[in-house]
């Protein structure tokens, strides 16, 4: 009996440490707005533009923390011969923009542009925006309309 005792205050003794290690490592991680550090939703194709589209469109979802189209964005991830509704998911993986990194908030849009080019909006290029822009990252449901023609 008393072996057992010495056995389950020497294992309460070992947790003690790895709390007191805990607790002295928390502060130096950064907290993240809620849960995953990502970006996701759904984007779909107003109907009135299908036909303009094509069948195989190259999708471009692009995250930036800025609204200007001419500045660099930090994400922009392509998708060949997407088809509508589509799911995705920006990650931290996802960044383009050397130097970057994946927090704060962050303005999404989702382009069809046939050169696969990003920058300012040229003819034949299909866009839309997600309404409450700027999202935090951590966001869900961040679902956007194509519904723009140039």
């Amino acid at each position: 009996m008393l072996a057992v005792l010495a056995l389950a205050v020497g294992l309460g003794a070992c947790g003690g440490d790895k709390k007191q290690e805990q607790k002295a490592q928390a502060p130096r991680v950064a907290p993240t707005p809620s849960g995953e550090a990502s970006i996701s939703g759904t984007i779909a194709l107003d109907p009135a533009l299908k036909d303009q589209v094509g069948k195989a469109p190259l999708l471009m979802i692009i995250a930036s923390t800025s609204p200007e189209s001419g500045k660099p964005a930090l994400v922009v991830k392509r998708e060949a011969d997407a088809s509508f509704p589509y799911d995705y998911k920006l990650t931290a993986e996802d960044i383009t923009l050397v130097g970057s990194s994946f927090q704060g908030k962050m303005y999404v849009t989702a382009r069809i542009d046939p050169a696969g080019m990003v920058g300012p909006p040229r003819p034949g290029t299909f866009e839309g925006a997600y309404p409450g822009n700027p999202v935090p990252v951590g966001s869900s449901k961040v679902d956007i309309v194509i519904n723009k023609s140039y």
